[in-house]
């Protein structure tokens, strides 16, 4: 997990050596700038969590016996996991298999509750109902449309899910800020490109990705795996 200039951001991987790579560090601390003109929230946010246990339930038929008998199987996951994320930068690190993504979907309450015990705190409190708007979360694939330009990705997004209460102008400024923070600037008003036609590089399209949470200004921005492939910050 990281946690960037005040505002908790999580990176799960599984090399360690790109996250502790120095110019990788410094390019990730410049994703958000602390400016007082500026839309982005940076109140941060600190997550503890406390006994994590996680077991996959699973079903089957028994090759003994004929249906309706059903064999069921139990698969533990995790086990008495505890930890605490401060603002900051922060990574969970381990090797393929071992429960990452697991912890980060629960950190995230992206997870299924059956199976799952244990308590995460934002800022010491329990996870509300609202706790999926406050916080963002860029899965591993890339899920922008290939037929718009960056801008309008993250217009698109940005009209989707802020609040009524925040003006065009405003909207707009939000996403002039992150196209600025992510290096965007000279592919922002390309497109991004499909497998039948070119569009921007690999790693602008990982970080038109990550913009895509951006603009919700979260207090916890979680990432999964965000360097796996290409360099996500390429000539940037």
């Amino acid at each position: 997990m990281i946690l960037i200039n005040k505002i908790s951001r999580a990176i799960i991987t599984s090399k360690p050596e790109e996250i502790m790579d120095a110019e990788l560090s410094h390019t990730l601390e410049t994703l958000v700038v602390s400016d007082e003109n500026s839309f982005v929230n940076t109140s941060g946010g600190t997550i503890t969590f406390h006994s994590i246990n996680y077991t996959l339930r699973k079903q089957k038929c028994c090759a003994i016996c004929p249906l309706p008998f059903i064999e069921k199987t139990h698969q533990r996951i995790l086990y008495d996991i505890n930890g605490i994320f401060k603002p900051g930068m922060n990574a969970i690190l381990g090797p393929t298999g071992s429960g990452k993504s697991s912890l980060l979907d629960i950190l995230a309450d992206r997870k299924d509750r059956k199976g799952l015990e244990g308590q995460v705190l934002l800022d010491g409190q329990n996870q509300t109902q609202d706790f999926k708007y406050r916080v963002g979360y860029v899965v591993q694939d890339d899920i922008v449309s290939g037929t718009l330009t960056v801008r309008e990705n993250l217009t698109f997004s940005a009209n989707l899910r802020l609040s009524k209460n925040i003006s065009r102008q405003q909207r707009t400024t939000i996403v002039h800020q992150v196209i600025g923070q992510l290096g965007l600037d000279k592919c922002a008003d390309r497109k991004v490109g499909t497998e039948f036609s070119r569009g921007i590089s690999g790693g602008e399209k990982k970080r038109t990705n990550i913009g895509m949470e951006l603009v919700l200004s979260p207090s916890v921005l979680f990432l999964d795996e965000p360097t796996t492939g290409k360099l996500i910050f390429e000539n940037f």
